[in-house]
């Protein structure tokens, strides 16, 4: 059953048993009600025969008609010879029906006689027996209206009730059909559906379909995002794929041309040291275009690198001075304090360096000044590597941590283009993050922050 359906049976069954307690509760009540005051009035006349008969009865039924007077009590009178007055009731004898009174002249309890139909005292007074009674027709007819009532008043409130709870629940689970909808667009492949709200006010978040809004627009947000971001993850793993072969496959043609002519014999004996040399310095290209993927695999597959005490400061400037050894020439300035604790990989740490050093020698001119600046705030390190080269386009610098990002679109000569992807994962596996600025003509400086050894 639709919920919907469901919802309003249940609240018409509710009010109809709640209606059914209430109208039987009352029916009961009314009726003992109406039983009492017909026992007491037997009583109160019961005490008026005795009171008005005394010791001496002479006529008995002209003093009964003097104290009951012309009503619905029926009054039955018997002496003890067998001698018997009725005034008023049914055609048979209720005496016979209705208990003994006591002999103290007291009155007998009130019962019920002629079939249910009559309620009923007696009492003795000297050689007779007296019974009065009265009819419990009324009481019937009474309780009978009274459910009647009741009947039709609560066949109206139920039809009214159900035409209500009907309007009110469609407009409180319209909510549920928006949101059925929208599910219903998203499994067709509409992914940029929401549930609709008001552009005025945003959804109630203290009412259940408020709340129920928020949380299913909040998780389609994230489906999106999820599928967007594993959309352009396949990508990426395309584009990787791509770039990898073409990557490899330039040095290795390289080399099986050079060894297909040595092998045909078309060099020459002064040429083939040479070209023994463009062999060598191919595989060694291509050896170091494999270990850089086989590292970038890694840190992809397992994020988590070694953490030790690392002194960050350290690392720096022995990467400098590497760097300064290969290239004597190069102007360099290093600000740094004399000690920067850091918990990380120590030889991981000493790459980025060596990658970020390594794209300035190869991006700018020998005689172009490098300056680097470690320093720490708010728990952070920071380190900044900046040149005075030739900087880079603005769409360049927004895939400069991709991989195979490469400033030569030929693709010939220059790194791998894998250099700052390395930086990028391996500051990532230690909590940190990174960044660049650049501009044609102004230079690049990259700078990456990572905890200190105490945050």
């Amino acid at each position: 059953m639709p919920l919907r359906r469901s919802l309003l049976w249940g609240m018409v069954l509710l009010t109809a048993a709640a209606l059914l307690v209430a109208g039987v509760t009352a029916a009961l009540g009314l009726r003992d009600y109406l039983l009492d005051r017909t026992d007491d009035q037997l009583r109160s006349a019961a005490v008026l025969v005795r009171q008005r008969t005394g010791p001496v009865f002479t006529d008995p039924a002209q003093t009964l008609r003097t104290v009951v007077a012309p009503s619905e009590y029926v009054v039955e009178i018997r002496r003890d010879d067998g001698r018997s007055v009725r005034l008023g009731g049914p055609a048979g004898s209720l005496l016979d029906q209705a208990p003994v009174p006591p002999p103290d002249g007291r009155t007998s309890p009130v019962v019920t006689v002629g079939d249910g139909a009559y309620r009923a005292v007696t009492l003795r007074s000297r050689d007779t027996t007296v019974l009065i009674a009265l009819p419990l027709a009324p009481v019937r007819q009474t309780v009978q209206r009274l459910i009647l009532v009741e009947l039709v008043t609560g066949t109206v409130v139920l039809l009214l009730l159900g035409l209500f709870a009907r309007l009110l629940l469609v407009r409180g689970l319209r909510p549920l059909d928006r949101i059925t909808g929208t599910a219903t667009a998203i499994a067709a492949g509409d992914l940029d559906r929401r549930v609709p709200v008001d552009h005025d006010r945003a959804p109630d978040v203290r009412t259940e379909v408020g709340r129920l809004t928020l949380a299913v627009n909040g998780m389609l947000a994230r489906l999106q995002t999820a599928m967007a971001a594993r959309a352009r993850s396949e990508q990426q793993l395309r584009d990787f794929v791509a770039d990898a072969s073409h990557e490899l496959r330039t040095p290795l043609t390289s080399i099986r041309g050079y060894l297909h002519l040595l092998r045909q014999g078309m060099v020459d004996a002064d040429r083939r040291p040479d070209v023994l040399r463009r062999t060598d310095e191919e595989a060694t290209r291509m050896s170091a275009l494999v270990d850089d993927l086989l590292y970038l695999a890694r840190l992809d597959a397992e994020p988590a690198l070694r953490h030790g005490p690392v002194d960050l400061a350290v690392v720096v400037r022995e990467s400098l001075a590497d760097a300064l050894a290969v290239q004597p020439g190069r102007p360099a300035t290093l600000t740094a304090p004399d000690t920067c604790p850091v918990t990380g990989d120590g030889d991981a740490l000493r790459q980025v360096m060596a990658n970020l050093l390594g794209n300035v020698r190869a991006h700018t001119p020998p005689d172009s000044p490098v300056t680097v600046t470690v320093s720490t705030a708010d728990g952070r390190v920071q380190v900044s590597v900046a040149d005075r080269g030739p900087g880079m386009a603005p769409e360049l610098a927004e895939r400069a941590f991709d991989r195979f990002t490469r400033a030569d679109p030929g693709r010939s000569g220059g790194g791998s283009g894998l250099g700052l992807a390395i930086v990028a994962g391996i500051v990532a596996a230690h909590d940190g993050q990174v960044r660049l600025r650049t501009a044609p003509g102004a230079g690049t400086t990259v700078t990456f922050t990572l905890p200190t050894a105490d945050s």
